[in-house]
């Protein structure tokens, strides 16, 4: 990879970013990247992982995702250096997360994660974002990594309906 090509990598990651308001997962942004020809996988990961490195952009791992956002280094350097980057990728960035927009938001606004805490003691957890924001938050002990595995992937399925019985029995004098 040449500096130029990184440095067009940087800024395609930092503009894409930058059009977001909550955190994007890997896949994301690779789908994007990949689907237009602009680099190759390992070429994706090396870019993301200097442009960490180097403070421009922040990383959320969970157990199953990787999840990137803007960091002010990064919106200063793409002030800075915004201009480098064509306009017509502007537009296929533009154009990709307005039409990917359920997708994307899909993709973000669930996390869930796990940690072990001790032996046979975990720590499962799953929450709602919107816009960067926890709007709904649960964490539960299990005793086993499956269970915590089985916690999340439930989380994922049944978080509209666990947030409105929390929201009931902790909203109402009932």
């Amino acid at each position: 990879m040449t500096s130029e090509s990184l440095k067009l990598y940087k800024l395609i990651i930092l503009y894409f970013l930058s059009q977001t308001r909550q955190p994007i997962s890997n896949a994301i942004l690779s789908d994007f990247i990949l689907n237009n020809n602009y680099a190759d996988y390992f070429s994706i990961q090396e870019t993301l992982s200097a442009l960490t490195d180097d403070r421009m952009i922040f990383l959320e791992k969970t157990y199953s995702k990787a999840f990137y956002t803007i960091a002010p280094k990064g919106l200063e350097t793409l002030d800075f250096f915004g201009h480098l980057l064509p306009d017509d990728t502007k537009f296929q960035i533009d154009r990709y997360l307005v039409e990917n927009k359920i997708t994307i938001v899909e993709d973000t606004t669930i996390h869930t994660d796990f940690k072990q805490l001790g032996p046979k003691q975990y720590l499962a957890k799953g929450s709602v974002i919107e816009r960067g924001n926890i709007i709904f938050e649960v964490a539960i002990n299990v005793t086993s990594e499956e269970e915590a595995l089985q916690v999340c992937q439930r989380f994922k399925e049944k978080n509209d309906l666990l947030f409105a019985y929390v929201y009931k029995a902790l909203s109402s004098d009932e």
